[in-house]
């Protein structure tokens, strides 16, 4: 009987010992896999979006891109425009590209050639401040073809065509030289309808290439 109690003390001792030791286990196994909320990102964060000719794509880049184009001198025929973009479903990157000047409107109200994010001599850091005021308030961009832009450039095509087409007409009744920007003609009467025609086609092409054909629109919160 005394075998049988000392027995069951050391059984019973035992099983406590195992018991005790894999709670032990188990305890430092949950507390080894806690997740830290605070230092975890539980949901990504949505990346910025922009909205071009109607549809949404993803650019990581967008903050960057607007802060470029605010301080640029965005009217020149020679801007060039490069934007990383990402659809949402298919996850397709590809980039889009614009040469040409833009137009920009900031909450429907059209930004001047000349305004306080461009011209940092005037505003100096002022200016700075202002644009990332700016920039952490947007709310959405939306890059859309300026039909304003379209419908005059198409004006202006065909009013070049229509002076080639006088510049050629007098050139096959005059013996005419042209030499760089300088023309000589033997008529005087006609080497002044030339010039001027020539002046009205020079000018119609600066027209033409500060026409804008994009325009962005950025809207804030």
């Amino acid at each position: 009987m005394r075998f049988f109690l000392i027995y069951n003390i050391r059984f019973f001792f035992t099983a406590l010992v195992l018991i005790l030791i894999s709670f032990s286990c188990l305890y430092s196994q949950e507390e080894g896999s806690k997740i830290d909320l605070k230092n975890v990102n539980v949901a990504t964060k949505r990346l910025p979006t922009i909205f071009l000719f109607g549809e949404e794509y993803t650019t990581r880049d967008r903050d960057e891109l607007l802060r470029a184009i605010l301080k640029s001198q965005f009217y020149r025929p020679d801007l060039e425009i490069v934007i990383n973009l990402q659809e949402f479903i298919s996850k397709r990157s590809f980039n889009f590209r614009h040469k040409g000047p833009v137009y920009i409107t900031i909450d429907g109200k059209r930004l001047r050639n000349q305004n306080k994010y461009n011209t940092a001599s005037l505003y100096g850091q002022g200016g700075d401040s202002q644009l990332l005021k700016l920039i952490n308030k947007v709310k959405n961009v939306r890059i859309d073809s300026s039909l304003n832009g379209i419908l005059e450039r198409r004006v202006l095509k065909k009013e070049i065509k229509s002076i080639n087409d006088q510049i050629a007409k007098l050139l096959e009744n005059i013996k005419v030289e042209i030499e760089n920007d300088t023309i000589f003609v033997a008529e005087k009467s006609k080497e002044k309808a030339l010039k001027k025609f020539y002046r009205i086609k020079n000018k119609q092409e600066k027209k033409l290439n500060d026409t804008k054909l994009i325009e962005i629109n950025i809207i804030s919160n």
